[in-house]
């Protein structure tokens, strides 16, 4: 369930420990998780961030990416989601 007040905010939602500020925040956290599995010996960063898209948005996603918060932003701003993935993969310090 999303509730409106102000800025965009997640309202009661029991699967996400954190509640997101905004819609960035949800695409950042979109991202971090993409991020946990990224292997620089199997996947490339052109390709992994439509993967990944593709594997979220499909029946297999995992929770709480299944969830309607994460769904919508998914649908509506694939290249956004795709971009942050991208550069989340760029900017890793080893």
């Amino acid at each position: 369930m999303i509730m409106m007040i102000g800025e965009w905010k997640m309202a009661n939602h029991p699967k996400v420990d954190k509640l997101f500020r905004t819609e960035q925040d949800v695409v950042w956290d979109i991202a971090d998780r993409a991020l946990g599995g990224y292997d620089d010996f199997v996947d490339d960063v052109i390709t992994y961030p439509q993967m990944i898209l593709e594997y979220y948005t499909g029946d297999d996603c995992p929770e709480p990416l299944n969830e309607e918060v994460y769904q919508k932003i998914m649908r509506d701003n694939p290249e956004r989601v795709k971009s942050a993935i991208r550069l989340r993969i760029t900017s890793r310090i080893y």
